[in-house]
């Protein structure tokens, strides 16, 4: 059979909704808080706060150095795992006679996640777009998926309702087609967890950071922080209330009060080290919660190598 003439591209979005597989959020990206990649993660005990080495004085949140990023996905890791997945989708799809081009490479979250993590810390920023993203940050739409029936089906596989043994031209379709055969191809590499501990590193940072805003020195930056935007006419507990002001997250772009706020916000955090405190807190809590999640942290951080090799050698098929 002619292969189709049509190249076709993978969207995230349209894959995970099509196939409700979680190992799609491997590849996906967040929002720039931490945490928002998951929400839940085990508790680590910081009844008795953890020791502080250092305190940098930081006037901005840029290429932050945290201890649990060594067993999380890497932007770059993300790009071959993708590239893996990509391929082998392609591959398999090449055996039922179909083209298929690959997503649109990954572009990354990591210096989004930095620059959000404390709250705005970049005056230029602070002073254009407020609280909101910079729109150059989202990057190009995705292009749109147009699939043929017969592409559909072998690329996704039969959908809810159909025969779960579909064929095309007398070939049988793996499940979730070959875009659910490529996941699972990688995700059988290396070390066996449970489904929900594949993204353990990121619950487990997303929970550290929570807790470290509960801690007494991180409290106390705060209260000076506020003190210093109350000079300025404006009242918040702490910098993620200003950020979290419904009077900014309900528009759009930013007015010309929430630019000042901003701007004001910025130059409180530098005068209190806020950041600098709040990142040598961090540092702390995470280094105590790999210290207490060791052993599967060091089997995910396997299980990732084993991916990255399978998904890198898929390239030089």
């Amino acid at each position: 059979m002619p292969r189709s003439t049509t190249a076709r591209r993978l969207g995230a979005a349209l894959v995970c909704a099509a196939l409700g597989l979680t190992a799609c959020s491997s590849g996906s990206e967040d929002d720039g808080t931490p945490g928002s990649r998951s929400s839940a993660a085990p508790p680590v005990d910081f009844k008795n706060p953890p020791k502080v080495s250092a305190t940098p004085s930081m006037a901005a949140s840029v290429n932050l150095e945290l201890p649990l990023e060594a067993y999380a996905w890497t932007d770059d890791e993300l790009r071959t795992r993708r590239q893996g997945e990509d391929l082998l989708a392609a591959a398999c799809m090449g055996d039922y006679g179909f083209d298929l081009e690959p997503r649109p490479s990954y572009r990354g979250d990591k210096a989004l996640r930095d620059a959000n993590r404390y709250g705005v810390s970049d005056p230029d920023k602070a002073s254009r777009f407020g609280y909101h993203p910079d729109p150059a940050a989202r990057g190009p739409k995705p292009p749109k998926e147009n699939y043929s029936s017969a592409e559909s089906l072998v690329l996704f596989g039969p959908r809810e309702g159909e025969s779960a043994k579909a064929e095309q031209n007398g070939k049988a379709i793996p499940k979730g087609g070959c875009w659910g055969k490529s996941l699972r191809d990688l995700a059988s590499k290396g070390p066996k967890v449970h489904p929900d501990q594949e993204e353990f590193a990121d619950q487990l940072a997303g929970f550290t950071y929570q807790e470290s805003q509960k801690d007494s020195r991180v409290k106390k930056a705060f209260s000076a922080w506020s003190a210093c935007m109350k000079k300025q006419g404006y009242t918040y507990s702490s910098p993620m209330a200003a950020v979290e002001d419904k009077r900014f997250t309900k528009a759009g772009t930013a007015s010309a009060e929430e630019i000042r706020v901003a701007t004001a916000d910025v130059t409180c955090k530098r005068e209190n080290n806020v950041i600098g405190v709040w990142y040598a807190v961090e540092v702390a809590y995470q280094e105590r919660a790999v210290e207490k999640n060791e052993q599967l942290l060091n089997t995910l951080k396997e299980r990732k190598s084993s991916i990255l090799k399978a998904a890198a050698a898929a390239g030089a098929r």
